[in-house]
């Protein structure tokens, strides 16, 4: 069974009386809105409201808010500048409906469209049919076209967003100087097997012409329970949005162009009648449309409705987008006139502002440019000096600068340290804090410059000073000394003694440079840390400090491999580390304190845990991570499977003879184990770092007390 509706559109009907076109451009009684919709002239509610009542379209109040119609059909909105209306039309639907196992009933709804004073735009409309089983027509008295589109399953249809190419639905373009259409169906495209088979999964097919670009592809529009229909949402649900092209047709095209005073007038017609206005013939079909003239906007059928654009101003209120649109160059000031703007230079130049040279300056360039750059120069070196030395003084007093000069200890200013380093020319390593510089003093004496380049929060003054003043102070052979400091920059610099071999790390690490170390040199460079962080920890006073950043690159090695702890980066007293649990270490995470980690409590035991990493990698030659591994928890874990950790030690330190290699793994056992104490997770089964110290001199003590091991005495 097939149901045919047909909606006839009248977009305005032709009337043969002329109404005076005051009659509804300037009328009060003539509303300017329906709804939300504007209503320019020549449009308007009713006849008289309208140019010449050819052009009359009616508001429904029953709405809220109102709607505005042409004919039964809802307008969207109304250009005067491209000429065109947006309305919404009717989808043409067709729906197969089964009465049992054997037969069905397919119901179709055709719709047609026809206008006067508009055309149906070809370039901005498409038509489009949606189904699994779909042969859609468009036709009109003089065109006859149609779309196919099918799917076997919904699995097999386009995908979401996809083009209309036939696959679940299709599109196709549409020709010019359309003014009516309808939408139909071939009822006969395929027979009653397929309509049954498609049915279960596709029952309706859709057909419209709409907007481009409007309708994006969705498989749920093919499905009876997400049928097309519902993307309406709560207005009419079987409309789409279509374009069409109006003009002012009753008077054919525009009159040519005139010659006046040697200059081409722009066209003129009776539609035009607001000065400053003139007319183009319409892109599709006869007529025309009128526009504003250059410089100027607004309603050109409404009676001084062409006003002037002030560039000046729209370049004052946006800038962004006006700039470009309306230039006025540099060194110019911009004055609007009526249907332009001038850009008029500004004192001490000449030209034309809006032209591609510009304002030219009178004066040659290169003086005012040589005059300027001095003077500028000059006060800005007299500001950045003065600047300087503000901020230098302030970080001088902020760090306790007059403090730590009346203590005693060496401070050096910024220039020093430049001239020092030779401006920071000789890079020699680099960490979390920041870069060390190698430089020299008076000539002679190399040193090590420490210069952070991160941001964290400063000590309080008094804190600062005491941990300066512990570093400068404190003496011990194994531990790098501090020889000054600079105070004028917002982190402190460091000036310590250099230290010429390099870090322990490199030496057990670097493949470049692979350093033979036997066991007895391994113990003196554990021994000798070891002692320096137990100096450390008892330091006499009322406080004792804790180093922060314990790990093989921060022990250095002289040339005869004394080992000297150093980088105090993270160091500070641990009566602070103690009070606040926010207080943070910027060590290598690497050898960090796992419980430092989840309480933020930073203690002596902490750095204890840190040495054991170092001691494992004394005996492993193995960095504390290594691919994805974490020689902490593979060192653990071997000691727990197998009883030690055997299979991780340095082949490099076993000697030949049998007896001296036993004596030589009997002494790393009681080395990993006494690392695997540092890395207990229980800080309080962890040994303090002098209980460390002569664990490790009672394992030195017995590698060279035993004469069958052949140690030499001088290792010892």
């Amino acid at each position: 069974m097939a149901q045919v509706l047909w909606f006839l559109l009248p977009a305005a009907t032709v009337i043969t009386l002329l109404a005076p076109v005051a009659a509804g451009a300037n009328d009060s009684d003539c509303p300017g809105k329906c709804g939300d919709v504007d209503i320019p002239y020549p449009y308007g509610i009713g006849d008289n409201c309208s140019w010449r009542g050819m052009y009359s379209l009616t508001c429904n109040h029953s709405f809220d808010p109102p709607r505005l119609y042409v004919g039964d059909n809802e307008v969207l909105d109304i250009s005067l500048e491209t000429g065109e209306m947006r309305i919404l039309t009717a989808v043409s639907s067709q729906c197969y409906s089964p009465v049992n196992e054997t037969a069905g009933v397919t119901t179709s709804v055709s719709n047609s469209l026809k206008v006067t004073q508009l055309l149906i735009s070809t370039s901005r409309n498409e038509f489009t049919a949606i189904g699994c089983n779909t042969l859609a027509l468009l036709r009109s008295r003089s065109y006859y076209t149609g779309c196919i589109t099918s799917c076997v399953s919904l699995a097999k249809a386009a995908r979401d967003g996809d083009k209309c190419t036939g696959l679940g639905c299709c599109q196709t373009s549409i020709p010019g100087n359309l003014s009516d259409i309808a939408v139909t169906w071939n009822d006969h495209y395929s027979d009653g097997r397929a309509k049954k088979r498609v049915w279960r999964y596709s029952p309706c097919s859709y057909a419209f012409v709409a907007q481009k670009d409007w309708y994006d592809f969705e498989r749920k529009d093919l499905v009876r329970n997400n049928s097309f229909a519902r993307k309406f949402g709560n207005r009419t649900l079987t409309e789409v949005p279509l374009v069409l092209d109006w003009a002012i047709r009753a008077d054919g095209y525009c009159p040519p162009s005139t010659n006046k005073d040697g200059a081409l007038e722009e066209p003129t017609a009776s539609a035009c009648v607001s000065t400053n206005s003139h007319c183009v013939n319409a892109s599709h079909g006869f007529g025309y449309l009128c526009n504003c003239s250059k410089g100027y906007i607004g309603n050109p059928y409404v009676t001084g409705g062409c006003t002037n654009i002030n560039e000046c101003e729209l370049r004052k209120s946006d800038p962004t987008r006006y700039e470009k649109q309306y230039p006025c160059g540099s060194g110019s000031t911009c004055y609007d006139t009526p249907g332009d703007y001038k850009c008029k230079c500004n004192l001490g130049r000449r030209g034309d502002g809006k032209g591609d040279t510009g304002c030219q300056l009178i004066f040659p360039r290169c003086a005012i440019a040589v005059v300027a750059t001095f003077v500028v120069s000059v006060l800005a070196c007299f500001v950045i000096v003065e600047l300087k030395k503000q901020k230098q003084k302030k970080y001088f007093d902020q760090n306790g600068g007059k403090i730590l000069k009346s203590m005693g200890i060496n401070i050096f200013t910024e220039e020093q340290l430049k001239k020092i380093t030779n401006r920071y020319s000789t890079p020699i390593g680099e960490g979390a804090f920041g870069k060390v510089f190698m430089g020299t003093i008076d000539n002679a004496q190399r040193v090590a410059v420490k210069r952070a380049s991160m941001k964290g929060e400063v000590l309080p003054q008094e804190e600062f000073v005491n941990e300066i003043t512990f570093q400068f102070r404190i003496s011990h052979t194994n531990m790098v000394r501090l020889l000054g400091c600079c105070l004028e920059t917002d982190i402190p610099m460091l000036v310590f003694e250099l230290v010429p071999k390099g870090s322990l790390y490199n030496v057990l690490h670097s493949m470049d440079d692979q350093h033979t170390l036997s066991l007895a040199e391994r113990l003196r460079i554990a021994i000798g840390s070891a002692e320096a962080l137990a100096h450390m920890h008892s330091h006499a006073g009322d406080n004792n400090h804790v180093h922060g950043d314990v790990k093989s690159g921060n022990i250095l090695l002289d040339n005869d491999l004394t080992p000297k702890v150093s980088d105090f980066g993270s160091s500070k007293l641990v009566s602070i580390a103690s009070m606040y649990s926010k207080w943070c270490v910027s060590g290598d995470m690497s050898y960090i304190d796992p419980v430092y980690i989840k309480s933020g409590r930073f203690t002596e035991k902490s750095d204890v845990y840190s040495f054991g990493v170092v001691l494992l990698e004394l005996i492993t030659r193995k960095t504390a991570k290594y691919g994805d591994n974490s020689l902490p928890l593979d060192f653990v874990k071997c000691c727990k499977e197998e009883g030690n950790g055997r299979k991780l030690y340095d082949r490099d330190i076993m000697k030949s003879d049998d007896r001296q290699s036993h004596c030589h793994m009997e002494c790393l056992d009681r080395i990993g184990k006494l690392a695997v104490r540092c890395l207990k997770e229980d800080v309080e089964e962890r040994p303090t770092m002098s209980e460390v110290v002569e664990e490790l001199k009672e394992v030195k003590s017995t590698a060279c007390g035993d004469k069958s091991t052949l140690m030499k005495k001088a290792d010892c």
